[in-house]
């Protein structure tokens, strides 16, 4: 299963939650892009720009296993074909719906690299903008992170995972 969506969507809190659950792994493409490169997200931008952490980001979608397991992929990871591809080819593939609103509210400033105090809103908005036509093409689910508790939405992933 794939988790999908905007950073802050609760795709690591709820992928983990929900690996934990059932008894299978869990793989955060952040997680792994970090892992891979031995340093921070921030760090990565800092030294190879979003390029750079786009074609590590691609290596790690590839990188997750096909099956039995609950994968989150970075919010702009369904930006590349290769990784829209290999995440299509996994089914489910769960969107975490949450508006730029509730998403600035979540998510720190510090360590994201495309967000700076003061322009964390309106970056949300475009990024919602630009990434919710693909989320919701490559979706077989959606569930709304926005309105639903941490754990009526774990309840929704595992009814999905059960299928």
């Amino acid at each position: 299963m794939w988790l999908i969506g905007m950073m802050g969507s609760g795709k690591t809190t709820l992928g983990s939650a929900l690996a934990t659950e059932v008894g299978v792994p869990f793989f955060d493409t952040d997680h792994i892009v970090a892992a891979m490169a031995g340093m921070t997200i921030a760090e990565i931008w800092d030294q190879h720009g979003e390029k750079g952490f786009r074609r590590l980001e691609k290596r790690a979608v590839v990188a997750v296993p096909t099956s039995q397991c609950v994968a989150a992929a970075g919010g702009g990871a369904v930006l590349d074909d290769e990784s829209r591809a290999k995440i299509a080819a996994a089914p489910p593939v769960v969107w975490l719906r949450c508006g730029p609103e509730q998403l600035g509210g979540r998510v720190e400033v510090i360590g994201r690299p495309l967000l700076t105090a003061g322009n964390a809103l309106p970056v949300l908005e475009r990024l919602a903008r630009e990434r919710e036509p693909i989320y919701r093409s490559l979706a077989t689910h959606q569930i709304d992170t926005e309105h639903t508790s941490l754990d009526e939405a774990l309840s929704e992933l595992i009814e999905i995972w059960n299928g």
